[in-house]
């Protein structure tokens, strides 16, 4: 669990799953139901019934549902209870849909440290109430700080494509590539986002309009390869999206 998170002891619920008692909870799951913890239990009976629809990912359960985040449970450090907490991808949803059970801890161990990573899109608004509030320092480590969290989410992708990289041939599995071109095109987003806004602020233009997506002439390089955010025309193989 990520340092600073706030606990729920729901031990109280008397919940077993798997003969293990459900003993605690983020806050975060327990604010997605309103802060009804009936509601959580029954969510969390319904999940994970014995014939529930969820799967083993390591040693985790993940709820297997259709939405943008699953619930999970964790073993506590005693070995013999469960925390559950929001794991935030859904294995239904694309580009999830096709991880094979036997890579989902690789790609679950991703979106957490991405999930870590993901401050938003820094605009020239942020950057001027920061100045506001502590001058040209504040709008220094304001820039810093979304730098160095690009800087660490680019680390992140560098180890997830070598993860999902066929031994064989040094090339993506075909069932990452969509998974891997959708990641990158978030990193490259926050990251132009950060280029406009201290552009913006600093010589009070934008340079134009930013565009929503960028495709052409982008090209990401990793250990194993690069990934081109040009997307092929039609009649292209779709393996040569992701050139890794």
């Amino acid at each position: 669990m990520p340092a600073g998170t706030s606990i729920v002891d729901i031990s109280h619920l008397r919940l077993l799953v798997h003969q293990r008692p459900v003993a605690s909870a983020s806050e975060e799951i327990v604010r997605s139901h309103g802060d009804d913890l009936d509601d959580l239990r029954e969510a969390l009976r319904e999940h994970f019934a014995p014939l529930g629809g969820y799967c083993e990912v390591g040693n985790d359960l993940h709820s297997v549902t259709i939405g943008s985040a699953e619930t999970r449970l964790r073993p506590r450090l005693d070995g013999h209870s469960w925390h559950v907490d929001l794991f935030h991808a859904g294995w239904l949803n694309s580009p999830y849909s096709g991880v094979p059970a036997e890579y989902r801890q690789q790609v679950a161990d991703y979106v957490d440290r991405a999930h870590e990573l993901d401050e938003g899109c820094l605009q020239e608004s942020d950057l001027r109430e920061a100045a506001g509030q502590g001058g040209a320092p504040a709008v220094e480590r304001l820039v810093r700080d979304h730098r160095d969290v690009l800087d660490q989410h680019y680390a992140a992708l560098d180890d997830l494509i070598d993860e999902l990289a066929d031994p064989e041939n040094q090339r993506l599995f075909p069932w990452a590539r969509e998974l891997v071109y959708s990641e990158v095109q978030t990193h490259h987003m926050r990251r132009e986002w950060l280029g406009s806004a201290a552009l913006g602020y600093l010589c009070g233009g934008s340079a134009g309009h930013r565009p929503d997506t960028v495709f052409g002439g982008v090209r990401y390089d990793f250990r194993r390869g690069s990934v081109d955010l040009a997307r092929p025309v039609p009649d292209e193989p779709e393996e040569e999206v992701v050139k890794v």
